[in-house]
C-alpha cells in the first residue's frame, strides 16, 4: 500500500484560511495527522503569512490587493485610510499618525484585459520611472487595490505620484488610465 501524496501548496493554503467545506477539512486533519512533511509545509505556510503580516502593519510592503484582503485586514481592527479614484481621476491625500493601511482604489476598465502593468512616476524624481509587470486583477471588479508602503509614504514631503495603468497583449500595449495622488505630509487637520 502506497502512502497518500501530500498536499499541495494551494489546498494547505485553502485549509489555513478556512476556505474549506466540512468533510475537506476532515479528509486534511487526518492527512496532517499521518504526514509530517505536509504538517511542516502547513508551519512553514503559517509563519510566512504571520511575517508577512507583521511586514504589512509595520508599513514595509507594497502590494496590489484584493478589496477581500482590505477588509479582512479592517475587520482585525487595522485603521485604514482608502482613496477612491474615479477612472483617470486624481486626489489630494495624506497620511494620519494613526492609519495603519493605506489603500488606493483605482477605477479602470479591465474587461478583456490579459495582462495588466502600471507605470508609477514620482515628482521627486521626475526622470526615474517604476514599472510593475503582471499585476493581479480581477477583470469583475472594475477597480485595481494598490497598498504603498505606508512607512515610505509617511516619511516624504509633499509631492505628486503618477500612475499610469496599461494593458498588455500579444498586438502590444494600450493605456487604461492615468491617476494622480498629490501628497502632503499630515498637519493635524
Amino acid at each position: 500500500m502506497s502512502a497518500a501524496p501530500h498536499l499541495s501548496v494551494e489546498t494547505l493554503l485553502d485549509y489555513w484560511l478556512h476556505e474549506t467545506d466540512a468533510p475537506t477539512t476532515d479528509a486534511i486533519d487526518e492527512h496532517l495527522l499521518a504526514c509530517d512533511a505536509c504538517g511542516e509545509r502547513l508551519d512553514e505556510l503559517v509563519a510566512l503569512g504571520t511575517g508577512v503580516g507583521a511586514a504589512v502593519r509595520a508599513g514595509m510592503v507594497s502590494a496590489i490587493t484584493s478589496a477581500a484582503f482590505v477588509q479582512r485586514l479592517a475587520a482585525q481592527g487595522l485603521r485604514v485610510r482608502e482613496y477612491r479614484l474615479a477612472h483617470n481621476g486624481s486626489v489630494d491625500c495624506t497620511v494620519a499618525p494613526d492609519d495603519e493601511l493605506l489603500v488606493s482604489h483605482l477605477e479602470v476598465p479591465l474587461q478583456g484585459v490579459e495582462r495588466l502593468d502600471a507605470i508609477a512616476r514620482l515628482s521627486l524624481e521626475p526622470d526615474v520611472e517604476h514599472r510593475l509587470h503582471d499585476i493581479p486583477f480581477d477583470p469583475r471588479a472594475g477597480e485595481v487595490l494598490y497598498l504603498p508602503k505606508l512607512a515610505q509614504v509617511r516619511r516624504m514631503p509633499a509631492h505628486t505620484l503618477h500612475v499610469t495603468l496599461l494593458a498588455v497583449d500579444g498586438s502590444g500595449t494600450r493605456e487604461l488610465g492615468r491617476y494622480a495622488f498629490r501628497h502632503r505630509p499630515w498637519d493635524g487637520a
